[in-house]
């Protein structure tokens, strides 16, 4: 079921374009190759137990593996909200160049 003032699948994903090239301050961005809508009408989902230590440990074997400026980013990183999918990937890069 979709929120009430969104009517179709391709309504939010125009709303979430624009709100993204808002965040993104590049109202000129190409648009995305890939394209995929899930809406869960019941609840926002939730990381199951035992997921941040699964992270951390794809992220040290990255580390151990040499993978050095490969980063894992995405909605599984630090939640669903679309702030936090997009704050987290600007944020890691600055870590290794100041470092």
């Amino acid at each position: 079921m979709m929120p009430s003032h969104l009517q179709s699948e391709s309504e939010l994903v125009e709303a979430v374009d624009r709100d993204l090239r808002k965040m993104l301050i590049n109202p000129r961005a190409v648009d995305p190759l890939v394209l995929g809508v899930r809406v869960w009408p019941q609840a926002i989902p939730q990381f199951l137990v035992g997921h941040l230590d699964l992270l951390e440990a794809a992220k040290s074997a990255l580390d151990r593996g040499g993978y050095d400026g490969l980063f894992l980013g995405g909605n599984y990183v630090a939640g669903v909200a679309l702030g936090r999918c997009v704050e987290v990937p600007m944020r890691a890069p600055r870590k290794y160049l100041t470092s």
